[in-house]
């Protein structure tokens, strides 16, 4: 691998660290990180392209280099890989500061609808009509799956039938660097790999969904965080939808099915179905009566918890 990345970027390296299927290496105290591509070949351009925007407007984000034929990616046996150099940032948690700091230089940065990710919608609706047919074809194998995936369904759709009944006005929605998934690692936060374009309460909701499952909500960061910026209505109704979609739960669903995982994997998750429910009703009250904003309610989750 020293000989394909001296050859395709001109860079001689010392030593070259492995770490699982991808490299890191030290040059003139500089990071670099040599990756597999995660994303679909065709947006590479367009992610590129995002990447030297922001640069041009000096946000912290890790950089893709090109390589000598000026392409994003480079193939390695038929696999594609891409060379990052890394800023410098400092090694702590992630926190809405962060994500703050990425959307408040990013509204309306660019118009490449090849990185929307906005029409959760159908992008919802697809999923779920995938997840069905897939357990009627592998429930047999997976029955804590099989068991567990018709609550979590339930709640997608009604996410879905959340957000057709409650926003008015998609047409002024304002759109943000934002990421695929949101988790501590500030490695992935600040790689332009996992950067799409999306609504700015998609990386607040998945934020405050990880920390729920696999951390611990920060109630007085996340009221600070609340107080300090306007919302408007439609900003909470895509809040709430969001929270009550469970990518938590598909994550791991996806991560089982398509590694051969434990399924037990799954159940902490699925242990904390009434503690998340009255998550939900508790961010509700808030928004209602801390916020003063009137939105709808979800009926079932009120007549559970109130």
């Amino acid at each position: 691998m020293k000989n394909t990345i001296n050859y395709y970027y001109n860079l001689s390296i010392d030593n070259l660290i492995k770490s699982n299927n991808d490299f890191y290496f030290y040059l003139n105290n500089q990071e670099y990180h040599f990756i597999k591509c995660i994303r679909p070949i065709e947006e590479l351009n367009s992610l590129y392209m995002l990447n030297i925007e922001m640069k041009k407007k000096n946000i912290m984000i890790d950089y893709i280099i090109v390589n000598k034929d000026n392409q994003v990616y480079t193939l390695v046996n038929n696999i594609p890989y891409v060379l990052l150099k890394l800023y410098y940032y400092k090694d702590d948690d992630l926190s809405l500061r962060d994500i703050f700091y990425i959307q408040s230089a990013t509204y309306n940065i660019t118009n490449d609808k090849r990185l929307y990710r906005n029409d959760w919608i159908q992008l919802w609706s697809d999923k779920i009509d995938y997840y069905e047919y897939q357990i009627n074809q592998f429930g047999k194998d997976y029955p804590i799956l099989c068991d567990s995936l018709s609550y979590y369904i339930g709640l997608g759709e009604n996410a879905i039938s959340y957000l057709v009944n409650n926003i008015n006005n998609k047409s002024s929605e304002v759109l943000v660097v934002s990421h695929k998934r949101i988790n501590e690692n500030k490695f992935d936060f600040y790689n332009p790999l996992n950067l799409i374009l999306d609504n700015k309460m998609r990386d607040l909701a998945e934020y405050i969904k990880n920390n729920f499952f696999y951390k611990k909500i920060d109630y007085n960061e996340l009221d600070s965080y609340f107080s300090s910026f306007v919302f408007s209505k439609d900003d909470y109704v895509y809040l709430m939808a969001r929270l009550l979609f469970p990518t938590y739960y598909f994550d791991v669903y996806d991560e089982i099915i398509n590694t051969n995982g434990k399924e037990t994997k799954i159940l902490p998750i699925i242990d904390k179905v009434y503690e998340y429910e009255k998550f939900l009703y508790n961010v509700y009250e808030y928004i209602l009566y801390k916020k003063k904003v009137q939105i709808e309610p979800i009926e079932w989750i009120i007549k559970n918890h109130f």
